[in-house]
């Protein structure tokens, strides 16, 4: 008895950690999609959509959804800015060092580092830009401990 309530208390775990990490070749699948297609790839493992914003003249809409939100935090982020007129840009955030250098070894394998000077931007420590065939792809490390994000979107 004792050894079914501790797998199934693995399991458990196992599966909701998983939800919450999204991949490289997921990040790409992603970028592909319109938003009601994330909607029904994400909220059937585990997120849930928290707001929606419609786009303007001025501004992309954005349509975020977290993984296991409380408190006004999540354990990881996805957003997705989009408009009629431009392509969408998909920004995943979360909290893990080794998901995150996993992530940065797909994308620095076989593309260009963009160079020159990064303007800042608030709460982000670092980033860097890689081209990779027709993506750019933007690694961010924040100024919060162990936080991490990855955007996706297309060259200009």
């Amino acid at each position: 008895m004792k050894q079914f309530l501790l797998s199934s208390l693995f399991l458990t775990f196992s599966l909701l950690s998983q939800g919450q990490t999204l991949t490289y070749k997921q990040l790409l699948k992603l970028r592909e999609m319109d938003k009601p297609e994330i909607a029904n790839y994400l909220q059937p493992r585990g997120w849930i959509k928290m707001s929606d914003d419609a786009p303007t003249d001025q501004m992309m809409g954005k349509a975020v959804w977290a993984y296991t939100p409380s408190g006004g935090g999540a354990l990881a982020w996805c957003i997705l800015y989009y408009n009629t007129t431009s392509p969408s840009r998909i920004l995943y955030n979360f909290q893990d060092a080794a998901k995150f250098n996993k992530i940065s070894r797909k994308v620095t394998k076989r593309s260009e580092r963009q160079p020159g000077p990064q303007p800042a931007l608030e709460n982000v420590e670092t980033y860097s830009d890689y081209l990779k065939g027709e993506y750019v792809f933007r690694l961010f490390v924040y100024t919060q401990p162990n936080y991490y994000g990855v955007k996706l979107f297309l060259q200009d």
